[in-house]
């Protein structure tokens, strides 16, 4: 059963047709003993890969992959690593992305797929007066 309705999916895949550059999400999930979101983000991230031949996903394992967890920082799971044309662009999310998570996890790919933010010009100017790296954790819960 698709967690997409036909009309949410028409919409969204024009959204995700702006993208213009490859995104890959990085799955890391853990099969046996796992979280049981996990196989909830799996079926998010292909319905939406789904809509977007330049969106893919990558699945990992979390217990053998450790390579890959390492360098992407990944302690937890399921976690999406979200990849513009190969390269990290740092966004991670935990768990399965519905609900408000959903937005957020398709504003990212977005991001990632054009390299444009919706940002005001002020709000551009004062990021870019940062000279150094910062870790910005955003949590959100169901009301």
């Amino acid at each position: 059963m698709s967690l997409l309705s036909d009309s949410d999916a028409a919409v969204l895949r024009q959204h995700l047709s702006a993208i213009d550059t490859p995104v890959s999400v990085l799955l890391f999930t853990q099969t046996i003993g796992g979280s049981e979101s996990g196989p909830i983000a799996k079926q998010v991230l292909d319905e939406v890969a789904a809509l977007n031949d330049k969106v893919s996903v990558v699945e990992k394992n979390f217990v053998l992959d450790t390579e890959d967890r390492t360098a992407y920082g990944v302690e937890r799971e399921p976690a999406m690593v979200i990849l513009r044309n190969g390269e990290d662009t740092r966004m991670r999310f935990l768990g399965a992305p519905t609900g408000y998570e959903f937005v957020a996890l398709i504003e990212s790919i977005l991001i990632a797929g054009t390299g444009q933010v919706d940002l005001e010009p002020d709000s551009v100017a004062a990021l870019s007066a940062v000279t150094e790296k910062k870790e910005i954790k955003v949590f959100s819960t169901p009301t």
